[in-house]
């Protein structure tokens, strides 16, 4: 299993620099290959349909959020709160990269982000995080 941040979804969808667009796109090619269910805590929904709705039309986002949404696994938050609270607690997190970090330990899932202050927190935790943007090559030896 992997908890995939929204930033590398955003950078999947959004090309905004190539090089990240294709890192992103790549990883999300690595678990349909290899059969690895990719897990979210559900405030995953309300930061994915966020972004869309900044960067496209409503019925475009609405329509693209729900084709991701059936594709990926979520963990209701509220069962996460108690772990994500002493993560917080631990690293200094933010709570949203807290919750993130939280599904990652519950579900014994590798952490991927293209936000390195989640990495390092999660890192701090003891998870298993990868920073995409410089880390890809050892991410997919990880996962093979």
């Amino acid at each position: 299993m992997i908890v995939v941040d929204t930033s590398v979804f955003i950078d999947a969808i959004f090309e905004y620099d190539k090089e990240r667009t294709d890192i992103a796109r790549k990883l999300f090619r690595e678990p349909q290959n290899l059969k690895l269910q990719v897990v979210e805590p559900d405030i995953f929904k309300i930061e994915l349909i966020g972004q869309l709705v900044k960067r496209m039309e409503r019925e475009k986002a609405i329509a693209l959020y729900e084709l991701i949404i059936e594709r990926i696994e979520t963990i209701d938050t509220t069962k996460l709160k108690e772990i994500a609270f002493e993560i917080a607690l631990q690293t200094g997190c933010r709570a949203v990269d807290s919750f993130y970090i939280s599904a990652a330990h519950s579900t014994n899932a590798v952490l991927v982000s293209n936000d390195r202050t989640q990495v390092e927190g999660a890192m701090k935790y003891g998870i298993s995080a990868f920073y995409l943007l410089e880390e890809s090559d050892k991410l997919f030896e990880v996962l093979k």
